[in-house]
C-alpha cells in the first residue's frame, strides 16, 4: 500500500484494523470492489453502508486476491480477505442497532365552500370549492384549518359559450360490393350509375362550429332488373340477368322426358291415360292389353289311361302317366272319360272309386291307391291351362 506517494509494508492485522477503524460510524460495508489495476497497482473502493466510499491501492507482491463476508450473526457481519499467496485472514464489522419504530403517519382532507382565512374558516368532510390536506402523526382529523394545506379545485363558472351551429355539410357517394361494410376509396359529389345488384353509399358530413365534424352513412341496393325482389325461386338464385330458370325437379314436378318418382300417387278416381304396352314385368298395362291376353288364354286336352297292369305289386298301390306341355307353373285338371256302354261306366266308376290322390312333378302326374287297386282300365283326360 501507498501512503503519500511512498510504498508502505501492508501486513494483515494492519489492514484489519484500518477496515475496521473506517467501518466504525458508517453502518458496516457494504462492498469492497477492486477499481482498477496498473502495473502491480491496484486500487479497490470500499462502500459503506451510508454509501460513504473510500479507495485505497495495493501494491502487487502479497497482494488481495478477494475480500467476502462469509457469516451474520445478530449485528455482526464476519470478512475474509484472501491473498495471493493462498494465505487469509478474517475481521468482523458490528453494525448499527436497528432504530426505534417511526410514529404513524396519516392523511385527512376536509373541504370548504372558500379559502379559510383566521376571520373565517369552517370546513367539512363534503366536497366543495376548496380542499384542505394534512399529512402527519395525528391519528384524528385535525380541527385546526392551519394544520392543512388548501387547494382550489372549483374555479369559477365560466362565461356561457356561443350556440352551437352548423358551418358546413357535405354529401358525397360511392358504389360498393358490400351493404355492411363502409367502402374505402374516393367519394364523389355526384351520384354514380350504380349496376345491378350493387350497392350504392352515401356519407352526409356536418360540421359546426364547435366540436368535431359528424359523419353518417346511407345505404341501398340497386335490384336486379329494377325490383330487386326476387333472392331465389325454389332454392335457385337469378341468374347474372336477373332471370331464374327452373327445372322440373326444382318445383317438384317430373320431367317431360325420363326422371324418377318417389312416394305414393292418389288418383282420386281420376285415370291414367295413353300406357303403351308393357315390355316388362314391372311394366303396366292398359285394359285393353288385359283383356286381349286374357281372350287368348287357351286349354290344352291331353288324354291318358291309367291301365289295370300298370298299378304298382303293393299297397299304396301308384302309377303315372307324363302329360306333354305340363309345367310346375300350369295349372291342370284330369277327369276320367266315361262312355255310353252303362255296364262299363259303372266298372270304371268303381274303379275311379279306388283311386285316393293324384300328385304332380313338373309333367308327370302319379296316382295313388292306399288299399285296393282297380282291375280295369281308367282312361283320362289331362286339361292343362296355358
Amino acid at each position: 500500500m501507498e501512503q503519500d506517494g511512498a510504498a508502505k509494508k501492508l501486513t494483515g492485522q494492519i489492514l484489519l484494523n484500518w477496515l475496521t477503524a473506517a467501518a466504525d460510524g458508517h453502518g458496516g460495508i457494504s462492498s469492497i470492489v477492486k477499481q482498477s489495476a496498473s502495473g502491480l497497482t491496484d486500487t479497490y473502493r470500499i462502500t459503506m453502508a451510508d454509501t460513504t466510499t473510500f479507495d485505497f491501492p495495493v501494491k502487487n507482491g502479497r497482494g488481495i486476491t478477494g475480500v467476502s463476508k462469509i457469516s451474520t450473526s445478530g449485528l455482526v457481519d464476519t470478512y475474509r480477505i484472501t491473498y495471493n499467496d493462498s494465505t487469509n485472514s478474517t475481521f468482523t464489522i458490528t453494525n448499527g442497532a436497528k432504530g426505534d419504530k417511526g410514529d404513524n403517519a396519516y392523511v385527512w382532507i376536509r373541504y370548504a365552500a372558500q379559502e379559510p382565512t383566521a376571520a373565517s374558516h369552517n370546513f367539512g368532510v363534503l366536497p366543495d370549492n376548496w380542499m384542505g390536506v394534512y399529512s402527519g402523526n395525528s391519528a384524528t382529523a385535525p380541527t385546526d384549518w392551519t394544520k392543512y394545506q388548501w387547494f382550489e379545485i372549483k374555479g369559477e363558472k365560466g362565461e356561457k359559450g356561443d350556440a352551437a351551429r352548423m358551418t358546413n355539410h357535405s354529401t358525397t357517394y360511392m358504389v360498393s360490393d358490400s351493404g355492411t361494410i363502409v367502402p374505402s376509396g374516393s367519394w364523389q359529389p355526384e351520384i354514380p350509375n350504380v349496376p345491378q345488384g350493387k350497392y350504392l353509399w352515401t356519407r352526409t358530413v356536418l360540421t359546426f362550429n364547435t366540436g368535431s365534424p359528424v359523419t353518417s352513412y346511407s345505404v341501398s341496393r340497386m335490384g336486379l332488373d329494377g325490383t330487386g325482389a326476387v333472392s331465389k325461386v325454389c332454392g335457385k338464385e337469378p341468374n347474372s340477368n336477373g332471370n331464374v330458370e327452373l327445372e322440373a325437379e326444382n318445383v317438384g314436378a317430373l320431367p317431360s322426358a325420363g326422371g324418377l318418382m318417389t312416394g305414393n300417387i292418389v288418383m282420386n278416381s281420376h285415370q291414367i291415360k295413353a300406357l303403351g304396352a308393357p315390355t316388362d314385368s314391372a311394366d303396366a298395362a292398359t285394359k285393353g292389353y288385359v283383356d286381349t291376353a286374357l281372350s287368348n288364354a287357351k286349354t290344352i286336352a291331353k288324354t291318358a289311361t291309367l291301365t289295370a297292369a300298370g298299378w304298382s305289386a303293393s299297397a299304396p298301390y301308384t302309377q303315372s302317366v307324363t302329360v306333354s306341355g305340363l309345367t310346375d307353373t300350369k295349372r291342370a285338371m284330369a277327369y276320367p272319360v266315361y262312355g255310353s256302354n252303362t255296364d262299363i261306366n259303372l266298372a270304371l266308376k268303381e274303379a275311379c272309386g279306388m283311386v285316393s290322390f293324384a300328385s304332380r312333378s313338373g309333367s308327370v302326374l302319379t296316382f295313388t291307391c292306399l288299399e285296393d287297386k282297380p282291375t280295369v282300365a281308367i282312361p283320362i283326360t289331362v286339361e292343362v291351362y296355358v
